[in-house]
């Protein structure tokens, strides 16, 4: 490179207007980079539900009207309000899979964040406003990040939220487009359509009290303006059903569902005083805290516009509507941040009057804003990435299989939360109850399925009415294998890591016979102390779960079981198999990693092992009585690193706690001891003295030799 070249690069970085924009440049960049390698996975089953609604409109040419995946009766019907956007995304997935609809999800977020940089990062005169149009746009664009991961219609309103704002606000020779995205967004997620009216009534109505109070002349110009906005009103006609979608939004919230906000975590209303809660102890803290901080912001600037009768009518408009949105449902403060963007500029603008803030301190905290705390939000939203591109995860995908190839229909008692997924991955013969479609199903349906698995009243009930073939339940719900034990006809034959299968022997009795499980327990074979199992129980409970196996080889609990089991029989090859399947398929999951590290342990793999361990326990596993702290412990003193074994036992064994075992204590005052703390050994040995039962003679007899040796040493 030359000198002159050397002297024009400076020249560009050193530039003020470069500088922004190289930063912003690098945002964009990691942005997209995060989440194009970022996996589908579940966190709810919406996207599944609407690829059956575009497979079926692609079959057979005409939308989805009733619910003709479920077997409720009477038979639903309902309007799709999100037609448009099932078509779109069954078609990518049909020419790309799920990396087409990651590719989908990581166009539409990064061109939202782009319209809101352009609202932020305009032609600002000095420093002071560039920094707070940054702060803003990244607040902004970090607030609504993880709403983004889902692939569902908002994706589409909240672009368009942003594109209306921006063209009503600096582009209105381009306001001819505000009529063919609302002609889109009415069929692509049409219950948004109060949003879309709202932004344009805003904008409308300052433009006629402009007229009124003849601030600004209407000339021909601004007359096709006025009339190309009332055009947006009229596009929700031009959808399969005006009228159905007109009343969509407050049927939905006024009569089929209106009690959604009892059990649909997103639609619980805000208390007030959580708007004043900030804590950036974590990174979720921190992104709540920055939405908590743009809510205030907004109204300050709502305040200080009308203190000082600057508030622009639109802006106005738009607040309270705003406002009306977040104080009814948590879901709606996505909806609260973009459609308060306009007043937060026109704000940023009156605070950004003089230049406050150093040059020093400018090229400072510029990078700070806009690299390095997204950066660190990334980060930590994106570690422990799952199988790309699809994770399994928390899906009922071994049930899935197990009955596309054993059965060919039948009626499911399902779980609503993972019943979206069920009709896309199940031939068509099978029919689940209902999934989490509240426009389709009512508050009525929810509490009878989540009854019927609570509750053995509820439950008889819906049996003698609907007699299913199959039943498929959660693993969390443990008590429901008493309710099921009231009826005789239902065995349990197959279970992967979310959800346990019944099958009606009434109705399928050969495939209750041969597949029944008898030994395993799926809702604890987490907790399971196989060590202390006897030979026949291990061998018969292997045997189950190599049935299981052979059928679904990449299946979390009866690889994890398997792992298990070989571990204790010191097979320890054989377990590297099993734990390295769920490493494979479930790289997010930690107790793939310690199982891997119980075999290298048992194999005398010390330093493989802490590697296992320790990545286990970064990843949240910390149980005791899956020993991953206990075996790194071990580990460690067996390489002689005595202060790593005693900061972790220090870390994980309280001796005050009522709860802690005396051979723990013990432990981690010998672990003390050697470290040289000697006066904290003769402490906690002193402890575990106390706790040692009369019939464990030996362990006290341990406990006070070691005590009278640390004591002469002391003194």
């Amino acid at each position: 490179m030359t000198i002159h070249q050397i002297h024009l690069l400076r020249n560009f970085i050193t530039n003020r207007s470069s500088y922004p924009i190289i930063l912003i440049s690098l945002f964009f960049i990691l942005l997209i980079g995060y989440f194009l390698t970022w996996p589908i996975v579940m966190y709810d089953t919406d996207l599944w539900y609407h690829l059956s609604g575009g497979k079926y409109f692609w079959q057979n040419g005409t939308i989805v009207r009733d619910a003709f995946f479920s077997f409720i009766t009477p038979s639903k019907s309902w309007y799709n309000y999100y037609w448009l956007f099932q078509v779109i995304v069954y078609k990518v997935f049909q020419w790309a899979g799920y990396y087409g609809l990651i590719i989908l999800r990581g166009l539409l977020y990064p061109l939202t964040a782009c319209f809101i940089c352009l609202f932020f990062v305009r032609r600002h005169e000095n420093r002071t406003g560039q920094l707070l149009g940054l702060f803003l746009f990244v607040s902004c664009t970090v607030v609504i990040l993880n709403r983004e991961l889902l692939v569902r219609p908002h994706l589409f309103s909240y672009l368009f939220i942003i594109i209306f704002l921006y063209i009503l606000e600096f582009r209105r020779d381009r306001i001819w487009i505000l009529p063919l995205l609302g002609i889109f967004w009415s069929n692509v997620h049409g219950i948004e359509y109060p949003v879309m009216f709202l932004i344009v009534f805003a904008y409308l109505a300052e433009i006629y009290w402009w007229q009124i109070r003849k601030i600004q002349t209407i000339e021909d110009s601004g007359k096709k303006t006025k009339w190309l906005m009332i055009s947006v009103f009229y596009t929700i006609f031009l959808t399969p059903g005006v009228i159905e979608l007109v009343q969509t939004p407050f049927g939905v919230s006024f009569q089929s569902a209106a009690y959604q906000n009892l059990y649909v975590a997103e639609l619980r209303p805000i208390p007030v005083n959580n708007f004043f809660v900030f804590d950036i102890s974590s990174v979720k803290g921190f992104i709540s805290s920055l939405q908590n901080l743009i809510v205030i912001l907004t109204v300050i600037s709502f305040l200080a516009g009308l203190w000082k009768r600057k508030l622009r009518i639109s802006h106005a408009f738009l607040f309270i509507g705003a406002l009306m949105l977040l104080l009814k449902h948590y879901r709606f403060t996505y909806e609260f941040t973009l459609l308060s963007i306009p007043i937060l500029r026109s704000f940023m603008g009156s605070l950004a009057k003089k230049d406050r803030i150093p040059p020093r301190v400018f090229a400072v905290a510029l990078p700070v804003v806009v690299l390095i705390v997204p950066l660190v939000v990334f980060h930590s939203e994106f570690a422990n990435r799952p199988a790309y591109p699809f994770s399994q995860a928390n899906l009922p995908t071994g049930i899935v299989r197990f009955l596309n190839q054993n059965a060919s229909g039948g009626n499911i008692l399902n779980e609503a939360n993972t019943g979206g997924y069920l009709p896309w991955a199940l031939s068509p013969g099978f029919k689940i109850f209902m999934d989490m479609q509240m426009t389709i199903f009512s508050d009525t349906d929810f509490a009878t399925a989540q009854s019927a698995f609570s509750d053995v009243n509820a439950f008889k009930m819906f049996t003698q009415r609907y007699d299913p073939s199959f039943i498929s339940v959660s693993l969390h719900r443990s008590g429901f294998n008493k309710i099921v034990s009231t009826e005789s006809r239902f065995v349990p034959v197959f279970f992967d890591h979310a959800e346990l299968l019944y099958v009606n022997k009434d109705k399928l009795a050969d495939l209750a016979r041969k597949y029944e499980l008898k030994v395993i327990n799926p809702f604890h074979y987490r907790e399971m102390p196989y060590e202390e199992l006897g030979e026949d129980v291990l061998n018969s409970t292997f045997s189950e779960a190599m049935r299981i196996y052979n059928q679904d080889p990449t299946n979390y609990s009866v690889n994890h079981i398997l792992a298990s089991i070989l571990i204790v029989r010191k097979q320890y090859d054989q377990a590297l198999s099993h734990a390295e399947m769920i490493i494979r398929h479930y790289p997010e999951q930690s107790h793939g990693y310690a199982l891997k590290g119980d075999a290298f342990f048992g194999m005398e793999r010390y330093a493989e092992a802490v590697c296992l361990y320790e990545k286990a326990m970064n990843m949240g596993q910390t149980s005791k009585i899956e020993k991953v702290y206990w075996n790194l412990h071990v580990a460690y003193v067996k390489l002689k690193k005595y202060k790593k074994a005693y900061v972790l036992l220090y870390k994980y064994v309280n001796p005050f706690s009522p709860n802690a075992d005396y051979k723990d204590i013990y432990q981690l005052g010998m672990s003390a001891a050697s470290v040289g703390k000697e006066k904290e050994a003769v402490k906690f040995l002193e402890i575990a003295k106390m706790k040692v039962p009369p019939a464990d003679a030996e362990y006290g007899e341990k406990i006070e030799k070691n005590l009278l040796m640390l004591k002469s040493d002391l003194k």
